[in-house]
């Protein structure tokens, strides 16, 4: 299997001359079985032998790269598609290297910025935060991170290193070709490992998409072929078959890389930072591509299918409203398709923490965070994904139609608790907002219930002679 794969990559070294545009490999899955007895470090020492014997002045150059890494910083570049982990993975770095002096710069493309609120405690584990919102980094904001990396390095005696967290959308490479093509870039930083998060129980669906229409929705692949290291997150959501088949797939992209299966996206952190384990040449030739030709030929590859739509506004929202607007979308499995990420940090009446939400098709995951900062508070969701334009007016009126309104009822008023579709029993209101509710109601036996709507299928105006038959 090994020399199999050693005669391809040569057959297509020499089938690459004459082409226009530089591009991936076209994707080959191995057998199972020759996956599960490979041993990717042989692989490794196989390929460094061959390329020592015909590509020598690239190991050199590869040995430049990192000769001088004692004066210039690490750079880590978390990439993955929509929803694959990457935002928890920086916060988990960020607070197991907390002796580590990090800048981080975040690169979003939404209308609204959210993942800057997503980094719990930026301001304590983070040295530097930078976000780039004005568009992909891997296309049209370049100079941009230029701008950034350049003020970093001017800083760069009171650093250890750099993390770039690349928007679920980005091709990586051309965010690594910056680090190679710009002096003063070049001469500040190096790129320590290139970390792919994929998404296990999304990822064979994700990579279909690409293989079938590369130009428009090559996003995922590219990530993958890219990559010095691939975190296999979610591994939960998936069983040892379906797992098996995720890594097949992988290793059809990119041979050389390190796969780690985790969940949460937790990994040990000496796997992944300060390790070394980004080569360029080494990359390029297992995508059959030279240093010249990616520098010069090389076009980002994008999902042009995906949209976004985001909303802000303040004031509280009713978390019951909230829970049902979502469902609408996310629990129909044929709308959910669509939605490849919902991201939201959000006012809820009677929380004073915010509410994180962060979903992935039919997958929801919710919580609330720290107590809000001083200041007004703002909430922020995206619904990020395919179809959402066509959406945009239903979502965002959706959305808005969540706020908390006025109550109907005073605390002490008599009302009616709907206990059934048709049955209600008689009470009075004792507390506003009580657990996320809008009412606490005590009923005439003494036991209290929650009306999660202020609606008349919850709750209504209590009758005169439901209380003794004299009003009162």
């Amino acid at each position: 299997v090994k020399i199999d794969r050693m005669v391809k990559q040569k057959e297509g070294a020499s089938n690459k001359e004459g082409q226009k545009q530089a591009g991936y490999k076209q994707e080959t899955l191995p057998e199972a079985d020759a996956v599960e007895e490979t041993d990717g470090v042989l692989i490794e020492e196989i390929q460094e032998h061959q390329h020592e014997h015909q590509h020598g002045h690239q190991h050199q150059a590869d040995a430049s790269e990192h000769c001088n890494a004692s004066c210039r910083l690490p750079v880590l570049i978390l990439t993955g598609y929509l929803g694959a982990g990457k935002t928890t993975l920086l916060n988990y770095i960020l607070k197991e290297q907390s002796d580590k002096k990090l800048a981080v710069i975040e690169n979003e493309i939404g209308e609204v910025s959210i993942d800057d609120s997503l980094v719990e405690n930026k301001h304590q584990e983070a040295e530097e935060l930078i976000t780039l919102d004005n568009g992909c980094v891997c296309c049209t904001i370049r100079g941009d991170l230029v701008k950034a990396l350049c003020a970093i390095a001017k800083k760069r005696d009171a650093l250890d290193g750099v993390l770039i967290e690349l928007t679920g959308m980005a091709d990586p490479a051309p965010v690594v070709q910056t680090f190679f093509v710009h002096d003063e870039v070049r001469d500040a930083f190096y790129v320590d490992n290139v970390i792919t998060l994929i998404d296990a129980k999304h990822c064979i669906e994700r990579l279909d998409e690409s293989k079938e229409s590369p130009e428009a929705k090559g996003t995922a692949s590219a990530q993958v072929a890219f990559a010095s290291t691939v975190l296999l997150n979610k591994t939960d959501l998936v069983d040892p078959d379906q797992l098996k088949k995720v890594e097949q797939r992988l290793k059809g992209l990119n041979s050389t890389v390190q796969i780690i299966r985790c969940q949460q996206a937790r990994v040990a952190i000496a796997k992944l930072f300060n390790v070394n384990a980004f080569h360029l040449a080494r990359v390029l030739e297992e995508q059959y591509m030279d240093e010249d030709e990616f520098n010069q030929f090389y076009t980002p590859k994008m999902d042009h299918s995906v949209s976004n739509v985001g909303v802000r506004c303040t004031g509280a929202l009713n978390m019951f409203k909230l829970q049902a607007f979502l469902s609408k979308y996310l629990e129909d499995e044929d709308q959910a398709k669509d939605f490849l990420r919902v991201k939201g940090v959000l006012e809820i009446k009677g929380s004073d923490s915010p509410l994180v939400l962060q979903c992935v098709q039919m997958l929801r995951n919710q919580g609330f965070g720290p107590t809000w900062p001083e200041g007004p508070r703002e909430n922020r969701i995206i619904f990020i994904g395919r179809n959402m334009q066509p959406r945009r007016e239903e979502l965002t009126h959706g959305f808005l139609d969540c706020m908390a309104k006025p109550l109907r009822f005073a605390v002490g008023a008599k009302v009616q608790a709907r206990m059934s579709e048709d049955h209600c029993e008689n009470g009075h209101v004792v507390a506003h907002w009580d657990e996320l509710h809008p009412y606490r109601i005590q009923l005439l036996d003494g036991s209290e219930v929650h009306a999660r709507l202020d609606e008349d299928d919850y709750v209504l105006e209590g009758h005169g002679e439901w209380f003794g038959g004299k009003g009162e």
